[in-house]
């Protein structure tokens, strides 16, 4: 048969061939509609003749963007699963509306987090979702974004459990989340966009049903993508039905502040030695000699630019090592951007003084609030007083994006982000200058994948660089030289020192 039979028939004859990969059970629910639409077409072509007249295709209402099976294409993906734990046991409790109720509101709410950590959502089963990352754009980020994301989904079903607990008396209710990443075909056959096939599938599927309720798991190939951002436990291999030897899995426990972060990347458990980049090495070490001379040298900015593969994260790492072995001291601030930095205005210069006040991603916004009050009145005050303290402190805050929004300091200049910004980036000068106050060790900001920081933390480096002259203050940045489409004049020698 030919018409619109055929991609039928391609698509039923792909899922047969891939029976022993993905299982007879995902293959069996994949070929049920496709053999009930090609009976159809079949029934309504009549019996072959050797001049067949054309046939319509099945009557189906058709959607706008569909796909078809010539539009499938073989993507690397991450895909996440979610299964909500305990909905069969309240069922048996409360009436069938209340229970689709407390089902369909946790899953819209986990369908939120998903788009809001840019995923997007192809089935839903049942009281199941399945999500996939990078399947309108390959990112870099794409299985860091999955797993932070599978973490707010465990946050929401723990929420989602009180509420049960409080308004039902029943306890359990969850969910739990399996991450892989892997390469799938996505798109085409009868669910166009929605479908998703391939052994990829199988393996985060089977996360899912190996996490215990309320946890998290990924497999190794997603593990290598994620080396050192968050805190894994590694557990013992589980089978998955197709692949031959058991695999190596671990539950996600937090997400790492950026400044715990491991910026060593490659293998898994391999640190060969550095080769090569011994020029660059004594570079950063010059500069960290200037920061301590005690004469005009010290304030500067060095930055190493090397396409990616150059191995700029494992520099930093080998300076790390040899300023530890160092006897000056210094106050160091760490900073590394990723993909999503570059769309959060002051990200980066946020993650900076999250990291030395203590605050944490999950802190409710009063906690972190008063955490940074808590750590820059001391810093600011015996300068400045404690009204013009506070004040600083509000502006700062307010310009990374805590909520000081009622702060009487900020009461009239709310509407004028142009009074705001200047205001806020003269505080973070006046902090700089009281860290390297007079008797304190200078300031060295390290500043790794700076090419993705934001345009707000570019423009305080720029700032502080051209209107604070005489600080004690290095800044180490390690960057893309696609930074230089965006700051030009940092090309230049009086601007940062070049490697």
């Amino acid at each position: 048969m030919s018409g619109p039979a055929l991609p039928l028939q391609t698509a039923i004859a792909a899922l047969e061939a891939q029976r022993a990969v993905l299982g007879d059970a995902v293959v069996d629910a994949a070929l049920a509609p496709l053999k009930a639409q090609l009976e159809r077409l079949q029934a309504a072509a009549g019996p072959a003749t050797d001049h067949p007249a054309p046939i319509a295709p099945a009557a189906r209402p058709s959607r706008a963007g569909e796909s078809t099976v010539d539009d499938q294409s073989l993507r690397q993906l991450t895909i996440l699963f979610l299964d909500i734990v305990g909905s069969t046991a309240l069922s048996t409790r409360l009436d069938p509306e209340d229970v689709h109720a407390v089902v369909d509101g946790l899953l819209a709410r986990g369908t939120s987090i998903i788009r809001a950590h840019g995923g997007r959502v192809l089935q839903y089963a049942g009281d199941s979702i399945l999500a996939v990352f990078g399947a309108a754009q390959s990112l870099e980020d794409d299985a860091e974004r999955a797993v932070h994301c599978g973490l707010a989904l465990l946050a929401a079903g723990r929420a989602a459990g009180a509420e049960v607990l409080a308004a039902y008396g029943h306890a359990g209710f969850d969910v739990r989340v399996g991450v892989h990443t892997g390469p799938v075909l996505l798109g085409g056959g009868v669910d166009g966009e929605g479908a998703v096939r391939g052994m990829a599938v199988n393996v985060a599927a089977r996360m899912e049903q190996a996490a215990p309720p309320g946890a998290l798991r990924i497999s190794q190939d997603t593990s290598r993508q994620v080396q050192g951002v968050f805190d894994l436990e590694p557990q013992e291999p589980i089978a998955v039905k197709g692949l031959v030897e058991p695999m190596r899995t671990w539950l996600v426990r937090r997400a790492r502040a950026r400044s715990e972060r491991d910026p060593a990347r490659g293998l898994e458990g391999l640190r060969p030695p550095m080769v090569g980049r011994g020029a660059e090495l004594l570079v950063l070490q010059q500069a960290w000699h200037q920061l301590h001379a005690g004469d005009g040298a010290r304030q500067g900015t060095t930055l190493v630019a090397a396409e990616a593969g150059f191995g700029k994260s494992r520099l930093l790492a080998e300076f790390d090592a040899w300023r530890a072995q160092q006897p000056e001291r210094c106050q160091v601030f760490r900073g590394r951007a990723d993909p999503s930095t570059e769309r959060q205005p002051y990200g980066l210069l946020r993650d900076l003084l999250a990291a030395a006040l203590g605050i944490d991603d999950g802190d409710a916004p009063a906690l972190a609030a008063r955490k940074l009050e808590q750590g820059l009145l001391p810093l600011l005050a015996p300068t400045q007083g404690d009204d013009l303290a506070e004040a600083n402190a509000h502006l700062i805050g307010h310009l990374i994006g805590l909520d000081f929004g009622a702060s009487r300091h900020l009461a009239g200049i709310l509407d004028d982000p142009a009074q705001l910004r200047s205001r806020a980036f003269h505080a973070f000068a006046l902090l700089f200058r009281a860290l390297a106050a007079p008797g304190q060790p200078p300031l060295l900001v390290t500043l790794d994948d700076l090419h993705w920081a934001d345009d707000g933390t570019l423009d305080v480096l720029d700032f502080l660089a051209r209107g604070e002259p005489g600080l004690p203050i290095r800044v180490l940045g390690l960057a893309r030289p696609a930074l230089f489409e965006r700051r030009p004049a940092w090309r230049e020698p009086e601007r940062a020192e070049r490697v």
